[in-house]
């Protein structure tokens, strides 16, 4: 596996690992939030989450050449999460200052990580195309002789 591909299962882990982190805050009670959260609602999310992922991640490790574009619709989905979670805590809680800009920093380095994802996929993307590339030159040097 390449050092690419690893950094990219890293951060899609790190990414699901933030997105539960927040999720699992909003159900809190001291972010008196106007609808709260209910804990069934946060497992069901968790499930959610982890079955999107953990799909994606396992065609990636199988090397199915879609996975990565599977793996980056999931990663939006949850990037617009995040967005939405930001705005819950300023638009429908009633928690303390701090207790908003903990949750929201923290959602917002969820979306920092996820940018990052797509940085470091389309890195490993230019890498396989390389690796393509440099095959089919192998392959016709080797036809010519």
């Amino acid at each position: 596996m390449k050092k690419e591909e690893k950094q990219t299962i890293f951060w899609a882990v790190m990414s699901l690992l933030v997105f539960l982190a927040v999720t699992w805050l909003m159900t809190l009670k001291i972010m008196q939030l106007d609808a709260p959260a209910k804990v069934g609602e946060a497992m069901q999310v968790t499930w959610i989450a982890i079955a999107f992922y953990a799909a994606t991640l396992i065609l990636a490790l199988l090397r199915v050449k879609s996975s990565y574009y599977l793996l980056a619709v999931v990663i939006a989905v949850y990037t617009v999460g995040f967005v939405g979670m930001i705005s819950t805590m300023f638009l429908n809680s009633d928690a303390e200052i701090l207790v908003k800009l903990f949750v929201s920093a923290v959602a917002a380095f969820g979306i920092l990580v996820n940018v990052y994802w797509y940085i470091l996929a389309f890195r490993l993307r230019a890498a396989l195309q390389h690796d393509t590339f440099q095959r089919r030159i192998n392959k016709q040097k080797g036809l010519r002789r």
